[in-house]
Formats: structure tokens, sequence, C-alpha cells
């Protein structure tokens, strides 16, 4: 039976009428035949290629139709030309490759095809390219590595840790891949709060076959406070190519173990060279981990700024963190309700949950304090404490003492102090820490409880401003415990924790205070002490809308018109170029400018960049 004898609704056409077979199987992956297509496919005239078309154009369910007229095997060699034929011409598309791999067509060029595609795709689309090179034919060992990365770019942890375990597993497999997947696989351990693993993963790659992803080994070795082992992996080799990742994973050893030390100053510098570094689109961005040692420098407002670097939850989440300690509650609130805990991963998650205890503890919303740490004491048994998780556990430590339920929590509050005993109690990460020993301490009404987080804050102090103003604030406030409050003295230290991010505490102990001293006036001082800090705290700089800059924006806008070059810029504020075009971005429409020459102007006459315009001869 010919296509032209068939009655209406036929479902077959005549299997000698090759070009209209071959019409078939260009529309079965998604192909709109044209005759010039057709022509070059099935080496026909063009005439004759138009009647194929025309023979064709009624047919539905075209895939079951060349199926049932030349059968599996037929199908496949049938499409196997058209692969052959698109990549001859050079018109192959990635989503016709796809189709053709997924129809079952095995040919080495199309395989090759998609693993080139793969390479160099979006992460979004990454993972359905290489699996479609693996149905073409690729070598399901040598494209493990790549296709876990690609599994983790778009959050599949599960299918991206079995990818790299085939990897890890396999005797075959080259220094690269396994350098690959060791990071995918404590990468994922990381997401899920297992630091121990990811550790052990590197303890077992060994320092000679890390490679330039040596920074990589010392996150997962400092996280869990092995110094010692992440030492050991520091320092580019030599035989690493000079490239820009190769130098910004340096930049990252060297500012975590930096911030491990007694002097933990440079850490934020070279964190922040390596953001400038960093690619924006890739998941393991170095601004996370800058913005987190911001905060724990006491510095919210570079972390504020540096968390535009990259857009992940983490770091959503950390900016948010950053608001909320210059006073923007409300920007965090609304981070906490637009975020779907369900989307998270563990890590993350106790993340969100810290959060949200901070901000019904600066709410003094007991109900929502109640139902998180409900929530959270079950993450809290299934993630493991790390170096980058002080934050959120301290703030859920404080919701549990507040609620009277410490010792459901003990053992991560336990496990935490262990990490930073072993690390050495490093100023940066400690003082955070033990501040929170300090408040727990308060809370419970406990002085006794108070006296070794403050003896620590104190050890602390010589190496650390921010460890001073908090050390200076516990024994403050141990006085004010004890009943001999000193105004003067906590009017300086209110002033000392506000300067470091912390308005909230600094409020509380001005009002402590007020309630136990004698005297009326300075009492009612106090409470003033108190009301003013609140006050300033609950209008963010950042939230101003009356044309008025940031400290950041205004330095941007300085350099912006001496006519530097945004990379000009970031390399004076230590910042990214990208940064620097979003802070310009924020000026303009802060300003209203409808131009660049017009918000030029707008900054000039309001004395940006004039005093040094004045001094140059």
């Amino acid at each position: 039976m010919t296509l032209d004898d068939a009655p209406a609704g036929a479902t077959a056409v005549d299997v000698r009428d090759h070009s209209a077979l071959t019409v078939l199987a260009l529309r079965s992956v998604g192909l709109d035949p044209d005759p010039y297509l057709v022509s070059e496919i099935a080496a026909l005239p063009v005439p004759d290629a138009v009647g194929a078309i025309e023979r064709t154009a009624d047919l539905t369910d075209v895939s079951s139709v060349l199926r049932g007229t030349v059968g599996p095997h037929g199908t496949t060699l049938l499409l196997r030309r058209v692969a052959t034929g698109l990549l001859d011409a050079g018109i192959l598309s990635p989503d016709t490759a796809v189709a053709l791999a997924t129809a079952g067509v095995r040919l080495p060029a199309l395989a090759d095809f998609l693993t080139r595609t793969a390479a160099s795709a979006a992460p979004t689309r990454a993972p359905s390219l290489w699996d479609a090179a693996v149905a073409a034919g690729a070598d399901p060992g040598h494209t493990a590595a790549p296709r876990a990365r690609a599994r983790l770019a778009v959050g599949d942890l599960d299918a991206a840790a079995q990818q790299a375990d085939t990897v890890l597993t396999d005797p075959a497999s080259d220094d690269e891949a396994v350098r690959g997947a060791a990071r995918v696989a404590a990468t994922v351990a990381l997401r899920r709060g297992a630091p121990s693993h990811a550790a052990s993963i590197y303890r077992w790659l060994g320092p000679a076959r890390a490679g330039s992803d040596a920074a990589h080994a010392v996150v997962s070795l400092i996280a869990v406070g092995d110094r010692a082992s992440a030492e050991s992996f520091s320092g580019a080799p030599a035989a690493a190519l000079p490239t820009s990742s190769t130098a910004r994973n340096a930049l990252v050893a060297d500012g975590l173990l930096a911030s491990v030390s007694d002097t933990p100053t440079a850490a934020l510098g070279s964190l922040l060279r390596a953001c400038a570094l960093a690619d924006p689109s890739t998941d393991d961005h170095p601004a996370s981990l800058a913005g987190l040692v911001a905060v724990h420098l006491g510095d919210p407002r570079t972390a504020r700024d540096v968390l535009t670097e990259a857009s992940t939850t983490r770091t959503a989440l950390l900016g948010a963190w950053a608001a909320m300690l210059l006073g923007d509650v409300d920007a965090a609130e609304a981070r906490i309700r637009g975020t779907d805990p369900d989307c998270l991963d563990r890590r993350d998650l106790l993340w969100w949950s810290g959060l949200r205890a901070a901000v019904a503890r600066r709410r003094g919303d007991t109900g929502t304090l109640t139902a998180t740490l409900a929530d959270a004491r079950r993450l809290l048994v299934e993630v493991e404490p790390d170096l980058y998780t002080v934050l959120p556990i301290g703030e859920l430590w404080l919701a549990s003492t507040r609620l009277g339920d410490a010792g459901r929590i003990r053992h991560a509050v336990e496990r935490t102090s262990a990490i930073l005993a072993d690390l050495g109690e490093p100023p940066l990460w400690a003082t955070a820490w033990h501040w929170y020993g300090v408040q727990a301490a308060i809370l419970a009404g406990a002085p006794a409880d108070l006296v070794p987080h403050a003896r620590t804050l104190g050890a602390l102090a010589a190496h650390s401003p921010h460890a001073a103003a908090v050390a200076a604030a516990g024994r403050c406030w141990l006085r004010v415990l004890q009943g001999e409050p000193d105004a003067d003295d906590v009017r300086a230290c209110t002033r000392s924790l506000e300067r470091f991010g912390h308005s909230w505490e600094a409020a509380r102990l001005a009002s402590d205070a007020a309630l136990r001293v004698d005297d009326t006036r300075t009492a009612t001082a106090l409470l003033q002490t108190a009301r003013e800090i609140t006050s300033a705290a609950a209008v963010p700089e950042a939230s101003s809308s009356t044309g008025e800059l940031t400290d950041r924006e205004a330095e941007v806008a300085h350099h912006l018109v001496l006519g530097l070059t945004y990379r000009e810029i970031g390399s004076r504020l230590y910042i990214s170029a990208k940064t620097v075009e979003h802070h310009v971005a924020r000026i303009r429409r802060r300003l209203d400018a409808g131009s660049r020459s017009e918000l030029l102007s707008m900054l000039r006459a309001a004395g940006y960049g004039q005093q040094e315009e004045r001094e140059q001869p």
C-alpha cells in the first residue's frame, strides 16, 4: 500500500518511499523539514523533496508511523543517516542532537558533538546534554565527573553523589577525574550537613592529587577543626597552570587559613580578592565565605556589599543576616517569608532556621521562636555543626535558653565548642561563639556561666577589635547582673557594640542597666540611650529612598566621577567590577538619573570627587 492509495487516516507509508520516510524521520526528532534539508539528507532533487513533504503533511504521530513502516531497526538506521547528514552540513542543533540520542542513535560523531556542547552549556542545560552524550555512545566513565558537576550545579545532590562515587570507585579514573569527583562529593556532603565526610574525602585524596583544588580541601578540613590537615593542602602546586581559577583558589585557601590564625585581619582581604577573580555564575563563589568572614569580624556593611557578588541561596540568607545586623529586620523577615524551606538542602535549612530564630528574638515573638526551635531540633540531630554554622547554632542556642529547653540542643553547642577548641579558639570565629555564650548566661540568669566566656573573650581581645568590644561588654554586663552597673561604662560598651553590628544587644544592655541603677536620672538617661540605638537601627542605611547614598555607594560615586572604570574602582575598593556595576545601578535608581551623563552631573553637583579633582595639577 502506498500513501497515495491509502484511505484517510492511514498510519503507514510505502516502505519503498525513501523520501517520505526521510521526512518522517526528520519530523520525529522535532525538525520542520524544508525541501533543501530533505534534499540534502536523502540525496534527492529538490522537487522530489517537495513532493515527499506534501505526501506526509497530514500524518500525525510520525514516530509511530515510522516504526510501523520500517520497524525499530529501520527507524534507527534512518535517524543515523539524519544525524550524519546534519553533522556533515554543520547544522545540527543541541535540541535535535538530544532528540536523536534519546531516540536510540548511537554514533561516535553525535556523542562527540553532545560532549563538546555539554562542556560549555549553561548549568540548567548541561545535565540533559551529558545524559544524551552517554546515550549516543560517550564513555560513561570519562563523562561521570562532568556529569556529577552538572547535576550538582542544578541542585540534584543524589545524582551528583552517585556520579561522583562512580568515578571515585573506578580504578581506571585518572587524577583529574578523581579530583573533580572528590570536589563534587565533598560539596554534596557539606550541603547535606555532613562536613566530617567531606573532610574524610580530602584526607583520602591527599595534597598530591588535590592540585589546584586544594582550596576545596581547606574549606572542608577547616570546617571540622582539622587545621593541621588543612595546612598540608595550602599553597598552589608548582605545576598548576597560572589561571584565574588557580589564583582564586589559592586566595581562598590563604584567606581561610588566615581566619583561624591569631592575626585574622588578612583573611577578609584574601577572600575579597578571590571574589574579584570569580565567575558569578558558579555555585562555589567565594562571596559566601567572604561575607561570612566579614560578619564574624563585626563588619556587616562589607558583608552586605560583597554578598551581591553571587546569586545563591546561601548568599541570599547571609545577606539577610547582614541586613538584620545593620538594623533592617524587615529585610531579613522578608527573606524568611520568601524562601521555601522545603526546597533547601540541610545546611541552608539550618541557616534559614537560625535567621528565623534571630528575627523572632529581636521581635520578641515567642510563638515563632517556639515553632522555630521545635522544627530545628531534628535538624540539629541530622546536621553536623561546623565552623561555618556558628551563627545559626548560636541563635538556636539563645532560643532554647530563653525557652528553658537548652538541654535539647546541648550536643550541637558542645560540638561547636569542640571545633573551636581544636582550632585553638581563633579570634575571628570564636568571638561570635563566646558572645553567644555570654548572652545565653544572661538569658538563663546564670552569671557564673558567663565567666568562662567573658574570660575567653578577654584573651581574644588582644587580637581582635571585635573581640575587645564584646569582651568589654561581657564584663560590663556581668557587673550589671551583679547589681553594680557603671553608667559611663554601659554607655561606652553600648556604642562599641553598636559599631560592630550588635545594636539589638547594645539596647538590651542599656535597658538592663537602667533597671538596676538607683538614680532615677541615670536610669532615664540609660533608657534614652537604648531608645536612640533602637531608633537608629530601625532606619537601615541601605534602605534610604531619599537620595542619600550609603557609605559604599558614596565611595563608588567618588571614583566614578573621577572617570575610573568599574574594574579600576573594584580594585581600589576590593570588590569585583560586577559589584561596582550593581552599586552604580542602585545609585542611578536612588537619584532617579535618566542617563549616565545625567548621573555624573548630579554626583558632581553633590560634591563627589571634587576634592581630589582640586588636588590634581
